[in-house]
């Protein structure tokens, strides 16, 4: 799980080739400026449909990186492809539309499932120029690597924040259900428990997992654009 500073000076002391630090570069780059964004605003308008403005009035109901950025996530990404956001703030008892556990299951799941969402329209999108034959030569190959990796990174994006930990959305949309001893002790041990998740992350044990549900989307994804190719 390299990070791209670490593919650049692997690359300096050659140790891998230049298309390879070239990916994993865009890949830093689509994650921090295009499924961050996107991943933070989904949850400010879900948030301000359902009536709580908080982040709207914080400026975040955009798609405008800058508004997202927060420098230590987008550092620890670069270094080593573990990165964050900042948090979209949200005031549930403002979302008056629905109960509380509802606006925090929707509000929750949004971020996720606009990555998803992002990784079908680019999937489309992916199709149809195999489909038309709009591309030829290198750089065609180049466009349908950036088109893959994009799906790739969203779809892996979206299954991570479900996680149902603290503090991804998996588990505010799982606290929304648990009772209230569950509760107490997944808020009392958050840290911990994160630690550990974090700890199983860097050493590769939830690799193995993470693929197969990512494989599993991904076959979903091409299952439903089957229309086009």
């Amino acid at each position: 799980m390299k990070g791209a500073l670490l593919y650049l000076f692997d690359y300096f002391a050659g140790r891998c080739d230049l298309l390879e630090v070239v990916i994993r570069f865009f890949s830093v780059f689509v994650i921090i400026f295009l499924c961050f964004p996107i991943h933070e605003c989904a949850h400010a308008l879900v948030a301000k449909i359902l009536g709580d403005d908080t982040a709207e009035r914080q400026g975040r109901v955009t798609l405008n990186p800058l508004a997202h950025i927060d420098p230590m996530g987008a550092i620890c990404m670069c270094i080593c492809c573990i990165g964050w956001a900042k948090p979209t703030p949200v005031d549930l008892r403002n979302c008056r539309k629905t109960s509380i556990r509802t606006a925090n299951v929707l509000v929750s799941l949004a971020g996720p499932l606009s990555n998803i969402l992002l990784a079908l329209v680019v999937m489309i999108i992916y199709k149809i120029m195999i489909v038309s034959g709009v591309l030829t030569g290198q750089t065609a190959i180049y466009i349908m690597l950036g088109l893959g990796q994009i799906i790739q990174i969203n779809i892996f994006l979206g299954i991570f924040n479900l996680i149902p930990i603290p503090p991804f959305d998996g588990y505010h949309i799982l606290s929304s259900f648990l009772p209230g001893k569950a509760l107490y002790f997944m808020e009392k041990n958050g840290q911990i428990i994160h630690f550990i998740v974090f700890v199983l992350l860097i050493s590769n044990v939830l690799d193995t997992p993470l693929m197969f549900l990512e494989n599993g989307v991904l076959r979903f994804l091409d299952l439903i654009t089957r229309f086009i190719c």
